[in-house]
């Protein structure tokens, strides 16, 4: 009875929705209101990875505390979840997961791969913003502005379009020239990559691609307001996230310069 029952909503889904995809979540490029779109769309057959949920129960298998570097090595579970929903046929994933060459090797004749960027400095501001103090927040930010723009993670965060796209494992630096040409590569790639200040040209080629028209409205929204922002980043601490997002810079200008 079961099996029959999964081969019935297999064939729905055929019928219904013939083409699959995945989502490539960058935190902060307006990712939270393009995958839910997405999945309404594909709402037989969808998936995600909630982010705190995939970091709790990394936490809680590995009995590991030191916070900071399982925000990189969670990534491994995220990627093996994805690969996970790939071969149970699920029709569209989205997630917050870098590039999988494994995943693309197997499934690119089946799955169309779609990603919006936003403009680097805009996009770190934000993802400060939105992680700064959020309380019990796995990724939460506890350091001032300036202070945060010396860490190890703000380095990180600067190159967060080469840790996603390029494909390469976890404990590469995420910055050097080899990093940002094999993010821009795996980009090119990709059957589809927007940009977030130009939805219209983003929904137009989803649909092109997938046939699908989505409708993305606007999920979390910035925690601070306006006018806090502008008090924190000043024009000298602007040009400092700069030079931290160059490798970021690098690889939008290559996709949307």
């Amino acid at each position: 009875m079961v099996d029959r029952t999964k081969s019935v909503l297999a064939a729905v889904n055929d019928r219904l929705m013939p083409q699959r995809v995945v989502f490539h979540h960058v935190p902060k490029c307006g990712g939270t209101s393009v995958g839910r779109a997405l999945r309404k769309r594909f709402i037989l057959s969808q998936a995600t990875v909630v982010p705190e949920s995939s970091f709790r129960a990394f936490e809680a298998f590995t009995g590991r505390t030191d916070r900071e570097a399982m925000l990189v090595d969670v990534l491994d579970l995220r990627e093996q979840m994805l690969l996970y929903y790939l071969f149970e046929d699920v029709r569209c994933v989205s997630l917050h997961v870098r590039f999988s060459n494994t995943a693309y090797d197997l499934f690119q004749e089946r799955y169309k791969f779609v990603t919006i960027l936003r403009e680097p400095v805009a996009r770190f501001v934000s993802h400060y913003f939105w992680s700064y103090r959020k309380a019990g927040a796995h990724a939460r930010i506890d350091e001032d502005f300036e202070r945060f723009l010396e860490t190890p993670r703000a380095r990180r965060l600067g190159a967060s379009y080469v840790e996603y796209f390029s494909g390469l494992p976890k404990e590469e630096d995420v910055t050097t020239s080899r990093a940002i040409s094999l993010a821009i590569e795996n980009l090119r790639r990709m059957d589809v990559v927007g940009r977030l200040d130009d939805l219209d040209e983003f929904r137009r080629r989803m649909h092109e691609e997938l046939g699908v028209r989505v409708k993305i409205g606007h999920e979390n929204k910035m925690r601070q307001p306006a006018s806090r922002k502008s008090e924190v980043v000043t024009p000298e601490l602007t040009e400092k996230v700069r030079e931290l997002c160059a490798p970021d810079i690098a690889v939008w200008e290559a996709m949307h310069g």
